[in-house]
Order: C-alpha cells, then sequence, then structure tokens
C-alpha cells in the first residue's frame, strides 16, 4: 500500500519573498501519479517539473507541497497514451489543499482499436469532519469486488464507495485474496483509497490519502492534446 500523508514536504521557489514580519500565503498541493501504463509518467505545474524532470514511479505522490495561491497550469504526460498530453488549470487558495490523482482508462479510438487515455480527479476540501473511509476503483474492470472488514462491497470503476469506521477501528481490505491494506482509524480524518494496478506486476495495489476534508471529484476532461 502506498501512503500519502498530510505533512508539508516542499516550499517550492515560485513564493514570493515577503518581509520578515508578513507570513507568505501558500496553497498546498499533492499529486499522485496512478497510471498504469509501462511508459514513464512526467509531471510539471507550470514551469516547475516534479522528479526533477524524471519519470514518477507509479504508487508515487509528490508529498505535500506549499505553492503560490493562483491558477496554475497543470501537465500529465505518458507516451503510450492517445494523446501523450493533457492539461488543464488547477486553482488553488491559500490555506487549502488540493490532491491531484492521475491514472488512465482504456477507450475505444475511432479505428475500433483500443488506446490508453490519460485522465486526472481533482480532490479539493469540503464541509465534512470526522473519520471516514472511501474507496475508489481505478481498475481496468467496471465493478471490482472487494472485502473491507470482512464486508463484501462492490466499488463501481472511478466512483467513490463509502464504508461507516470510527475511531479505534482497526480496517482490512481485501482484493481478490490480497490483502491490500491493513488500517488502523488512529485519526478523525478522511482515509481516502485508491485502487490502480500496477505496470509491472498487473497487481491491484492501494494507494492511500489521509486529510481532514477533501473529497473526492469527479474526474475532469482533457485539455490540450498532441
Amino acid at each position: 500500500m502506498k501512503t500519502v500523508v498530510p505533512f508539508l514536504a516542499a516550499i517550492l521557489t515560485c513564493l514570493p519573498s515577503l518581509p520578515a514580519q508578513e507570513s507568505p500565503q501558500a496553497a498546498y498541493l499533492n499529486v499522485v501519479n496512478l497510471v498504469a501504463l509501462r511508459e514513464p509518467t512526467r509531471l510539471s505545474l507550470g514551469g516547475f517539473v516534479f522528479n526533477g524532470g524524471e519519470p514518477v514511479a507509479p504508487g508515487e505522490g509528490s508529498g505535500l507541497l506549499a505553492i503560490q495561491p493562483g491558477t496554475h497550469s497543470f501537465t500529465l504526460e505518458n507516451p503510450a497514451a492517445k494523446p501523450g498530453q493533457i492539461s488543464g488549470d488547477l486553482v488553488l487558495e491559500h490555506g487549502k489543499t488540493v490532491a491531484v490523482i492521475c491514472y488512465d482508462e482504456v477507450e475505444t479510438g475511432k479505428d475500433g482499436g483500443r488506446e490508453a487515455k490519460l485522465r486526472y480527479s481533482v480532490l479539493i476540501e469540503g464541509d465534512r469532519t470526522g473519520p471516514r473511509l472511501s474507496l475508489v476503483s481505478l481498475l481496468k474492470d467496471p465493478f471490482t469486488g472487494v472485502e473491507i472488514s470482512g464486508t463484501p462491497a462492490t466499488l463501481a470503476q472511478s466512483q467513490a464507495h463509502s464504508h461507516p469506521v470510527k475511531l479505534g477501528d482497526e480496517v482490512r481490505i481485501v482484493h481478490r485474496g490480497q490483502v491490500l491494506a491493513d488500517l488502523r482509524i488512529a485519526k478523525p480524518l478522511h482515509y481516502l483509497g485508491f485502487l490502480f494496478e500496477h505496470p509491472e506486476s498487473g497487481a491491484a495495489e492501494l494507494s492511500l490519502i489521509q486529510n481532514e476534508r477533501l473529497e473526492y471529484q469527479p474526474p475532469l476532461e482533457e485539455k490540450g492534446g498532441e
């Protein structure tokens, strides 16, 4: 299980230099790569290139970055997809956290062949608080069966499935007999788990984000192109 925890990992150089008595404004961004393609995935935000321009491994994330508030162009690239690049604007507000989940889907192209399409979903803060668990399947099957602490559940592709939890609960998530995660609900956070297929092993894995207010949002349509 890949876990992305809510801590300040870096402050980008785009933050303005202010007098010592003033605190710089900052929004917070976390980007996670769950693209299940064998070609390398690269990510960028405006003029900032994640991981020094090197590919971001499947299941890996940026950690929580402090970003100057405003509208920033986000780009997701993988040459195995068609098109190999998509982009869109992210609106980042002072003091608020946004997470971007990058993945791929398979669609039928104009020639009848199957094509990989890059996608990303944006998670923004909502009003709900308290401990809760949501699972989202990014696997290629339209429906995915899992067990959550022994209770069967069916996840519709790219849709959030909520499971009631309370503080102190021990939660085990199992898919086809494989334990994807053992969680303890230790804090009043939203535990957001994303099932994805690792491109090397072909096995399902789970990437977990923990945050107080983030909520899953529908995927955005791609912009940009070839």
